[in-house]
């Protein structure tokens, strides 16, 4: 077999290999490699990865300038929203401010008048055997008890 035998390109043509296009079988050929080299460089379309890149980056800096905006928006919405409760706030505090002590007083008032009631209950519970006692004494007397004493014996 002889050194120069024809390749087929990736294009169709033909091309007589003489050893220089491809640096893997050519030791005796010191600048194979950098041919082969320029002919890899030479196939790459420069414009169109330029034009591709820039798509790319114009795309990247559009997203990044839809990013910012809504953030500066975001932004705008909260300081809106602060302002608001911030005006409500200081509608409202100075009433409650006012409105706190009759409230505290009025929960001490039903405080007491539960512990009114308790001692009531609790007074209650303390005469009934005198209230046992009066009834059994009219009782005595022949005077007829209104309460528990009627129903029980009816």
């Amino acid at each position: 077999m002889s050194d120069h035998s024809d390749e087929t390109r990736a294009d169709g043509t033909q091309q007589a290999s003489s050893g220089s296009g491809s640096p893997n079988g050519q030791l005796h050929n010191p600048l194979a490699a950098l041919e082969y080299l320029a002919g890899l460089l030479s196939s790459i379309d420069i414009a169109s990865l330029a034009s591709t890149s820039l798509t790319t980056s114009k795309r990247a800096l559009d997203g990044l300038i839809a990013t910012a905006e809504n953030f500066a928006s975001t932004i705008d919405n909260l300081n809106r929203t602060t302002t608001r409760i911030n005006t409500l706030l200081d509608e409202v505090e100075e009433p409650l401010r006012r409105l706190m002590p009759q409230i505290a007083a009025g929960m001490n008032s039903m405080a007491t008048l539960g512990d009114a009631v308790s001692a009531l209950g609790d007074l209650s519970k303390r005469l009934g055997p005198l209230t046992q006692l009066a009834e059994n004494a009219g009782g005595l007397f022949g005077l007829r008890s209104s309460g528990k004493s009627q129903n029980s014996s009816s």
